[in-house]
């Protein structure tokens, strides 16, 4: 299958993780398993916007979940492997059990919105898209001592209600956890793997996400994502690098 990355979604040029694996999947989805329930990406290069091939092999289709294998590639070049696991979250259902919840954050019309362009000749493209509203009381430390290696934002779909497909997105929406650090630098992901837990509710949504340990230039990044209900909608983790920008 034929398709057109939109280049409007790159960070520095390069497309934005969470759109490609929202593109990757979105024609996996079927009638009886309408949602995406567990992802895990690979992803081996960075592709440009324009037209690219996604391939892909449904593995098993069950009663409940079916499983596929696919892979986005551009100008004969592999750039994303990706596994699919979809079926049907029922909007009916209520936690059996849970532990976390959901970071207290002042309301988002009083939050700053993050800008697409934070310093000039850096686009961060998703989020002309997305909107990322930041609490004043939880800005960016912005240093390795102050940092907790943990941060927090409101997030929404722009100008639309959030679907679960977009869910995929926002799981690789945040800024990397180096930046509460003060590290300036390019955090290019390596493999990412979101869980879908529950269909979200219409309004804002929170995310946190954090980091464990960062060692030999590899960081490793959870993202946990609650709905207007206060219910965990998206696990996210990925492992990514840190590159420091090169000193003249």
């Amino acid at each position: 299958m034929e398709i057109e990355l939109d280049g409007r979604w790159a960070i520095m040029g390069k497309i934005h993780g969470g759109y490609l694996l929202r593109e990757i999947v979105t024609p996996l989805l079927t009638e009886a398993h309408p949602h995406p329930f567990a992802v895990s990406a690979t992803f081996v290069r960075s592709p440009d916007g324009g037209a690219a091939t996604v391939e892909s092999e449904t593995l098993r289709v069950g009663r409940r979940v079916s499983q596929h294998r696919a892979r986005l590639s551009q100008g004969g070049q592999v750039c994303v492997e990706v596994l699919v696991t979809t079926g049907r979250h029922d909007p009916a259902s209520v936690p059996f059990w849970g532990r976390h919840e959901a970071p207290a954050l002042a309301d988002p019309e009083g939050c700053e919105r993050a800008p697409a362009e934070p310093v000039p000749g850096i686009r961060v493209g998703h989020l002309d898209f997305v909107e990322a509203r930041w609490d004043p009381a939880k800005a960016l430390a912005g240093s390795m001592e102050k940092s907790e290696g943990q941060i927090a934002c409101w997030l929404r779909m722009d100008g639309r209600e959030t679907t679960v497909a977009d869910l995929l997105v926002l799981a690789d929406a945040m800024p990397p956890v180096t930046l509460d650090m003060g590290l300036e630098g390019w955090v290019p992901t390596l493999e990412l793997s979101v869980l879908v837990r529950d269909l979200p509710a219409p309004g804002w949504l929170i995310a946190e996400q954090r980091a464990r340990l960062m060692q030999d230039g590899w960081l490793d990044e959870e993202c946990d994502i609650w709905d207007a209900r206060g219910r965990l909608v998206v696990q996210a983790r990925q492992l990514a690098g840190f590159r420091a920008p090169e000193k003249s």
